[in-house]
């Protein structure tokens, strides 16, 4: 079985008829004949039911068309990929962050992106784990970075970083001075400020690990983004729990401080879709993703945090 055969396949369950798929393959009809009989002679299954207004796919031939389409498809894909590669990346590139991290990566992004490739046009989508997910598997976003561990199907998944969740309130703040870490059961009673909604990682962590340990938690209000909460934090209204890199112009600026929670810990992965072969600009803005996440890693811009290689 080689290309040229599912070629001639594709064309002749398309079209219906020998004289057609000649027409439209630029082949004579007696060459057209021999292919499919050599496929169907390798497959051991009869692909048409030959007649004299043509020839009928049978249900093998419907299951084979699919898969048939699928692999001239990728053939395709891979000649175009290769060609690609020999120019400078262009086109279309999407990743889809969770709003914290699209506070955090967007600017150095978008900045790398225009310097080093200007003819990718990057775009940038905002979601939680689980949305993010549906629209990598439904070619929506390019790549994503998830929370893991999580259940993923039709998604390949690199381990990229793991760090440390923090409880981050005013630096004035008597319950957090002179602390270095805190203990989970410490939280209990603690007026939280709780994001995401139920739905970001960040909070889906937190609750799993407060019900693992029996604490339970204060939430005194609830909002959809980090930038909401570390403003009513910032006003003296609760504390939150999140990772420290999205509040670090806070802390340097001295008006907040993030607290490393003991065992508490968020896992992150690199993903794309599997049945998809990245694009070369795709390949490039993963390349660009990774060294701007290590950059602010090794300079401290992305504090309680640390690289998996």
């Amino acid at each position: 079985m080689d290309l040229r055969q599912l070629r001639y396949f594709v064309v002749l369950a398309t079209q219906q008829h020998y004289g057609r798929a000649s027409a439209v393959l630029h082949v004579a009809q007696p060459a057209l004949s021999r292919q499919i009989r050599l496929l169907e002679e390798e497959l051991g299954v009869r692909l048409f039911e030959r007649h004299a207004r043509g020839a009928t796919p049978t249900e093998e031939a419907v299951f084979l068309m699919e898969r048939a389409s699928f692999l001239l498809r990728y053939a395709e894909q891979m000649k175009q990929d290769m060609t690609a590669r020999q120019r400078d990346p262009s086109g279309p590139a999407a990743i889809g962050l969770s709003p914290a991290l699209a506070l955090l990566l967007a600017v150095p992004l978008a900045r790398a992106v225009r310097e080093q490739f200007p003819d990718v046009r990057l775009r940038i989508v905002e979601g939680f784990s689980q949305s993010l997910l549906g629209m990598l598997e439904q070619g929506a976003v390019d790549i994503a970075i998830l929370n893991g561990p999580m259940q993923l199907t039709n998604v390949l998944a690199t381990p990229l970083m793991t760090e440390a969740l923090c409880l981050i309130g005013r630096t004035d703040d008597a319950r957090l001075m002179r602390m270095t870490k805190i203990k989970l059961p410490r939280l209990a009673g603690l007026p939280l400020v709780m994001t995401g909604v139920s739905k970001s990682g960040v909070r889906l962590e937190l609750e799993a690990a407060a019900a693992r340990a029996g604490v339970v938690l204060n939430p005194v209000v609830e909002v959809e983004t980090l930038s909401v909460a570390a403003r009513l934090v910032e006003e003296g209204l609760g504390l939150t729990v999140h990772f420290a890199a999205v509040v670090q112009d806070e802390i340097e600026a001295g008006r907040l401080v993030a607290i490393p929670i003991e065992g508490l810990r968020l896992r992150r992965v690199l993903a794309r879709a599997s049945d998809r072969p990245p694009s070369r600009a795709t390949e490039v803005l993963i390349d660009i993703l990774r060294a701007v996440v290590q950059e602010r890693v090794d300079s401290g811009r992305w504090p309680h945090a640390m690289l998996d290689r």
